[in-house]
């Protein structure tokens, strides 16, 4: 997936690779798996969300603020604040 978005970071979130990816709005990020394949093209598996938003906080630096976390088909969306660093950036 990142060959598509070449403003995106790979990440390795619990030895899965997410890419990340900012998108126009300010402060807010897209995450999902970077090479997804097999059954997670067609179930829903609440556990990636998880570890997109973890790849999302680990791409960004920035905490993730929960409140704006939006969940579709695998895939992340949320905002985040630079103001509390969660991790260095990459």
């Amino acid at each position: 997936m990142s060959g598509y978005f070449p403003d995106s970071k790979v990440v390795t979130i619990d030895g899965i690779e997410y890419m990340a990816r900012p998108l126009s709005a300010k402060n807010s990020w897209q995450a999902g798996l970077n090479r997804p394949t097999g059954s997670s093209l067609l179930l829903i598996n609440p556990t990636i969300y998880a570890g997109n938003v973890k790849a999302i906080e680990k791409a960004s630096g920035c905490a993730v603020l929960l409140e704006s976390v939006q969940n579709s088909d695998n895939s992340t969306i949320a905002a985040v604040d630079c103001g509390k660093s969660k991790t260095a950036k990459q």
